[in-house]
């Protein structure tokens, strides 16, 4: 009868143990991505990718960060096992839990442009003026950058998703159709005026 509640105390500091190795390697798994990152940046031949990169680095910095309060926090509830100090230990760290999962887990992260839409209401909310606007159509437009746009990052964010569950995007976002079609014929390289003009003479 004795073994039976030292057995299961002794699988509970195991249980310890392997949560915070777990941990452990997900900081040392991010923080070698976010170096993958930073080397990547130094081949970036656009703003476009530069300010990408960049922006990861500093979500990665972030969530590096968060883990290790969720790491320490562990480390505190592994402590106070069987003392007065657990339940205070165990909600510290289920809040450190559920904050990554509100910040990290919950939406995609944007590491370009952003919107937030309130299909409710009926409102979009352009992160540009800070204002929130009537939805008539389908404004906001969000474009997706090109892979190939992006010096190999999309290759280094799969696999981040892949590791750690956080999803990001990489869009231009416009809040008019006028503004993403002159967009649109900017990517294309073309002037609309000359394009419909040669179309008119049989040029095209």
């Amino acid at each position: 009868m004795l073994d039976l509640p030292v057995a299961g105390l002794r699988h509970q500091d195991e249980g310890d143990h392997d949560m915070a190795h777990n941990t452990l390697m997900f900081v040392a798994q991010l923080s070698a991505l976010r170096i993958l990152v930073l080397a990547n940046r130094l081949g970036c031949d656009t703003d476009l990718a530069g300010t990408v990169h960049d922006k990861l680095a500093e979500v990665l910095a972030a969530m590096i960060e968060d883990q290790r309060k969720i790491l320490a926090a562990e480390g505190v509830l592994a402590e106070a096992r069987r003392t007065s100090d657990e339940e205070d230990a165990f909600f510290d760290l289920h809040h450190y839990r559920t904050a990554y999962f509100e910040t990290w887990l919950l939406e995609p992260i944007a590491l370009l442009d952003d919107y937030l839409v309130d299909d409710l209401g009926r409102e979009y909310f352009d992160f540009r003026t800070g204002e929130w606007h009537h939805r008539d159509g389908e404004v906001p437009i969000a474009v997706p950058v090109p892979t190939e746009k992006l010096c190999g990052l999309a290759k280094i964010i799969a696999e981040i998703e892949d590791i750690g569950g956080t999803k990001f995007t990489v869009e231009n976002v416009y809040y008019s159709e006028a503004e993403a079609e002159v967009a649109w014929w900017e990517s294309t390289g073309n002037d609309p005026d000359v394009f419909f003009a040669m179309k008119e003479d049989g040029l095209g």
